[in-house]
């Protein structure tokens, strides 16, 4: 994948003077260096539906930009379901107040904050940094559908979910098993396996971009 230049030779590529381009030689090995390889490489078994999204426009930049393979943090994940949000409705969402949390005045946090579909942690904190787990993804996205079916009249989940198949039920949040049983009875989230949900688990970067991706497909 050769989505994103390095921030070096972006930076190179946006520095004007007078209205004049400047331009400076970059080492070949500081833009293929292994670390920015790694970075924007995606697993084989994700490259297909991850292509399609990038030509969606389903994958922009992301704050503090993570390795493909490395895990989403609250905050990135938001970042990636407003876009969503915003591709399909056409138009920009409403923001929150900027102090709605004393953590975070990312506009794409307050974005979905005003919409419904994130909440913070409590005591008015959003820790944005904070790596996500499934069941927190399960509950934004179900939201963001829920927003989606209000605004375009489309129900996006219309089968109805539980989460009685899965062995370890006992360990979804009260508060996220009606997202978990949704996204999985609607082909959008299913388990880790046909038993399991895994809703403490961690999730990469590009599991949820192939989450936003069959979202929108749904639409």
């Amino acid at each position: 994948m050769k989505r994103f230049l390095s921030a070096a030779l972006l930076a190179v590529l946006l520095s004007t003077q007078v209205m004049a381009f400047t331009f400076e030689q970059v080492p070949v090995e500081d833009l293929f260096a292994p670390e920015v390889i790694e970075r924007e490489r995606v697993s084989d078994w994700a490259i297909e539906e991850f292509e399609k999204a990038e030509s969606l426009g389903l994958v922009p930049f992301l704050t503090d930009q993570p390795a493909f393979t490395g895990s989403i943090t609250r905050e990135q994940f938001a970042e990636l379901i407003v876009n969503l949000v915003e591709k399909v409705l056409g138009r920009q969402l409403d923001t929150a107040p900027e102090d709605t949390f004393t953590d975070s005045t990312n506009t794409a946090v307050l974005k979905a904050c005003e919409a419904g579909i994130i909440n913070g942690v409590g005591e008015g904190l959003f820790d944005p940094k904070d790596i996500t787990n499934r069941e927190q993804i399960a509950t934004m996205i179900y939201r963001a559908a829920q927003y989606l079916a209000e605004q375009t009249g489309k129900d996006l989940t219309p089968n109805a979910g539980s989460i009685e198949v899965f062995a370890d039920k006992a360990g979804i949040s009260g508060w996220a098993a009606e997202g978990v049983g949704k996204l999985a009875a609607n082909d959008i989230m299913k388990g880790t396996s046909a038993t399991t949900a895994s809703p403490k688990e961690a999730c990469t970067v590009e599991q949820s971009v192939l989450l936003i991706y069959r979202v929108y497909q749904k639409i």
